[in-house]
């Protein structure tokens, strides 16, 4: 390191050296990006295994006196085998890691190998025949070690000494993290052994469920050493905008195109859309910027309008899209140009580049619309500022022009101050406890085939043993693994042999035998677009696709010239035209605390500096819609013949509350912080809400019962009825956050609106409770 221009360490390198290099604790080391957290975690591992090699050479030791002892009896060798366990979400990163750890690991003489769907079979091979050193690899490449090589993993891990899992924050509450837990369960139960877990990341906000992922069965004994050198400066804008209709709509385009006309981008998007790019292109161009959008459709029309104002100018694109669906060698050439010093580069990406590799030091980050979380956001934070730059955030919300028949979601501004609440929040170092993941049945069915493959078999106690205990399978007791078992009998996934021995059902062992197998979470059926025999990337359609119909992928615009319907390929060729294409968008469960920010942003009368003009008049025409309200005092605002409840609680909460109103017959529908009661007054509302309340608080199975769309994670549909409704009221339902709903409307019912003369207070006919 001392060649690479290192004078001093970190404060979190120097502090995880002597809990490391003991190998008595599991270590958190919590850090801020590029503040060496991989480094924190390698110099001394790399240090105890360089010892290791020097004692099995019997190389003298620092005191001379200690250098040889005859009586001594002989130190074996280290034990052949991979020593070090990397586990990384991307593989993007492990081909970063890679080139940073040989550098580390060569002096100390660590082989460095790194294994994913990309790494050629020849690496692999070697890897098999010789293991040792650093192994670098995804979950689901090392499930496939499980499949397809089970008899080796303990030969493969026998001189496993540690294990790293980087990014750890992204696998916290989600199908893979389960499934990571699982492997590194199964690893210890082949080696008989615990090998230490060092966990790396530079978003967590909630450390006590950190260390109980690491270290299911003794997260007391996981240390944790955060970061005290992190504190930068921040120069942040949040700017404000109206939305703005397009010059052209639907009819218009079809009747200008039928005519012959070209129909430009610029003509079909949104004015603000134009209003945001324009200000984006002055700010960035000539430095190297991340900007990220909640929806790749946002991604690839932004990037073409940053395109074509580059040409309009006449000077060079530094504008390019990158999201999972473009081709890796598409996104490869992104990356290579964000490391590229020669020249600037701006990278408008979704949360593709939110982690992982180093595109080293950006200039600043932008976020087009509300950030999915707090977290995230000061995951794409960390992007910017590096080597003692401040860090430099540009945000831009878009809220609607209000009109009579604006919904009171719409008149609060609920997306800016949505935002506001989130900075507020990232700036008190807040950020979101992990998720609850419920009980895991998908991924634990995805490990029951996983384990029968490696071993050719296992009864129904062995596999409860391998997998129930302390971790993502702990709530499987007996009964419910059995209900699994059976389950997954009925559908062909197992079968019991004879003498008990449960096997693969021809069902499972065509699953398992497919490449998809080896991953934990659902994959949306995808398209392969070719241009001009080139492939682009892939697409999930949701709509209906036509010869001649026009696209942007990639940040160019294309026509569709052929639509091969059973192999799911889209053919295209170059074309002016093009709208973006119907991809999904980031969703991310708001939480109470973010909602309770919200209030707290509403009732205040501060205006935070960071906020331009237009931002602030958004601002204050909330605070005046709250006030107008009385929403300090009310939770139910009628509009028309329905009722409008804003709660103000987390998402699960909300969509609870929904479940449990409808059991009284009433239509509700969840509208993001707010709920609507379909042709309803308050009086009916008030009704349900006490109706309810007059009840047992129920189990949260029973609405579980009620959700008709429980298939959500990859192996679900292979539940039956009851283990369905266990998993997703485990999984999304919040009875408690529920009742604090219906506790409210029962408190206070009614509401009131502006007067008549009150220029901006949209005409609401029905009458409110009094």
């Amino acid at each position: 390191m001392h060649e690479q221009g290192w004078t001093t360490l970190h404060d979190a390198q120097e502090r995880a050296i002597g809990p490391i290099l003991d190998e008595h604790h599991d270590v958190i080391i919590s850090a801020a990006t590029a503040a060496g957290k991989t480094e924190a975690a390698f110099l001394p591992i790399c240090s105890a295994l360089a010892h290791q090699r020097d004692v099995a050479r019997g190389a003298p030791t620092a005191d001379p006196w200690e250098g040889h002892d005859p009586w001594a009896p002989p130190v074996p060798p280290p034990a052949p085998g991979i020593e070090v366990l990397y586990l990384s979400p991307l593989k993007a990163l492990i081909n970063d890691q890679y080139d940073r750890l040989d550098m580390i690991c060569d002096r100390a003489d660590v082989a460095v190998h790194r294994w994913h769907g990309d790494v050629a079979g020849s690496e692999k091979r070697k890897t098999v025949k010789h293991p040792s050193g650093v192994l670098l690899i995804t979950p689901e490449s090392l499930e496939a070690q499980f499949v397809n090589r089970g008899n080796e993993i303990a030969t493969m891990f026998a001189g496993l000494r540690y294990v790293v899992v980087d990014e750890l924050h992204s696998f916290l509450a989600t199908p893979r993290g389960a499934q990571l837990q699982s492997l590194l369960n199964r690893i210890e139960l082949a080696v008989r052994r615990r090998p230490p877990r060092i966990g790396l990341s530079a978003t967590l906000g909630d450390m006590s469920a950190a260390k109980a992922f690491l270290r299911p069965t003794g997260p007391d004994n996981v240390l944790v050493i955060e970061s005290t050198s992190d504190g930068q400066e921040l120069k942040l804008q949040l700017r404000g905008y109206r939305a703005a209709a397009p010059d052209l709509r639907g009819r218009q385009v079809r009747a200008a195109e039928a005519a012959g006309q070209t129909v430009e981008i610029e003509q079909v998007v949104n004015g603000d859309q134009l209003d945001i790019a324009e200000h984006l292109f002055k700010s960035l161009r000539g430095c190297d910027n991340l900007v990220f959008a909640n929806a790749r459709s946002d991604v690839e029309t932004y990037a073409d309008l940053l395109a074509r104002r580059c040409e309009r100018a006449k000077v060079a694109n530094e504008f390019w899209p990158h999201h999972g669906s473009l081709a890796k060698d598409v996104r490869e050439v992104v990356e290579a140009q964000l490391k590229d010093r020669t020249r600037p580069v701006t990278a408008v990406c979704t949360s593709t580049l939110e982690m992982g590799i180093d595109i080293g030091s950006v200039a600043s980050i932008a976020q087009i619309g509300p950030p999915p979380s707090v977290a995230s956001l000061r995951q794409r934070l960390g992007r910017a500022g590096r080597r003692g730059e401040p860090a430099v955030l540009r945000m831009y919300v878009t809220e609607k022009e209000l009109d009579i028949r604006s919904a009171p979601a719409g008149e609060l501004r609920c997306s800016l101050v949505q935002t506001v609440a989130m900075v507020r929040l990232l700036l008190e170092r807040w950020l979101e406890p992990s998720d609850d993941a419920g009980l895991n049945l998908s991924t634990l069915i995805q490990q029951v085939l996983s384990v029968i493959a490696q071993h050719g078999g296992a009864t129904a106690a062995e596999l409860h043993g391998a997998l129930c205990g302390p971790g993502p399978f702990s709530d499987s007791d007996p009964a419910r693994f059995s209900r699994l078992l059976r389950s997954m009998a009925a559908q062909d996934l197992i079968v019991q042999s004879g003498d008990g021995l449960l096997l693969h059902g021809q069902l499972g062992e065509r699953a398992v035998n497919h490449y998809s197998f080896y991953s934990a979470f659902q994959t949306q059926e995808e398209w392969r677009l070719i241009a001009d025999g080139r492939p682009l990337g892939t697409l999930p359609v949701t709509q209906p696709l036509a010869i001649g119909g026009l696209l942007i992928f990639a940040g160019r615009r294309w026509r569709i010239t052929g639509v091969d319907t059973v192999g799911h390929v889209v053919e295209l060729t170059r074309a002016a035209g093009g709208v973006p294409p119907p991809f999904g968008g980031e969703v991310a469960l708001v939480g109470d605390r973010v909602r309770e920010e919200m209030v707290a942003v509403y009732q205040g009368t501060d205006v935070p500096v960071w906020l331009d003009a237009e931002a602030k008049t958004l601002l204050a025409e909330g605070r005046k819609a709250w006030r107008r309200l009385e929403l300090d005092q009310h939770v139910l605002v009628a509009a028309g013949n329905d009722t409008i409840i804003l709660p103000w609680v987390g998402d699960r909460g909300l969509s609870t509350a929904a479940l449990a109103l409808a059991t009284q017959g009433l239509v509700v529908s969840v509208d993001g912080p707010t709920l609507t009661v379909t042709d309803s007054s308050p009086d009916q509302v008030v009704a349900a809400a006490r109706s309810l309340l007059a009840k047992p608080v129920p189990d949260p199975l029973e609405f579980g019962r009620h959700v008709e769309n429980s298939e959500v994670d990859k192996w679900d549909w292979a539940l039956d009825a009851e283990l369905a409704a266990e998993a997703t009221a485990a999984r999304i339902i919040d009875v408690a956050g529920a009742w604090r709903v219906l506790v409210a409307v029962d408190a206070q019912p009614g509401s009131k609106l502006g007067s008549p003369s009150d220029p901006t207070a949209p005409s609401v006919p029905s009458p409110l409770l009094p």
